[in-house]
């Protein structure tokens, strides 16, 4: 019996199977203006991350449509006070500019959208926000973004 469970042991030991981190979150955003979690951990494994956004809100994406921005928490002040509609919808109501690292156009009703994220553009220790550049959204939807 012993030399079997060794066997065992060591052939999964050398098998293909891994436990590799997941490299990827299924996020909602609702018609409340909530994402479905306050926090996104990427572990520093992943060479790619994946936000898989779906609009749960029913509301049409000119009243009310949600996406996900990633920045440095520290520039989360300076971006929201540069959120303009005169920017277009495709491009979040936000202008090109080096301290946005990630945005997404605004979806509609039940669409989704995935944004991979390369993790060399992240830092261990640096305090990262995700949040929704639609007016107003972002004072109650934000989350933490770390690499750990």
């Amino acid at each position: 019996m012993k030399k079997i469970l060794y066997t065992l042991l060591f052939l999964f030991s050398f098998s293909n199977v891994s436990f590799a981190a997941n490299c990827a979150i299924d996020l909602e955003a609702n018609g409340m203006m909530q994402f479905s979690t306050s926090a996104i951990a990427i572990d520093s494994s992943c060479r790619k991350f994946t936000i898989n956004l779906k609009n749960t809100g029913t509301l049409d994406v000119n009243l009310a449509g949600h996406n996900v921005v990633i920045s440095k928490k520290a520039d989360f002040n300076y971006l929201t006070s540069i959120v303009n509609p005169s920017n277009g919808l495709d491009n979040g109501y936000l202008p090109e500019d080096k301290k946005v690292i990630y945005k997404t156009k605004f979806l509609g009703p039940n669409e989704t959208i995935s944004l991979v994220l390369d993790t060399n553009k992240f830092a261990k220790g640096e305090e990262y926000i995700f949040w929704c550049s639609f007016l107003g959204h972002w004072g109650v939807m934000n989350g933490s973004l770390t690499l750990s």
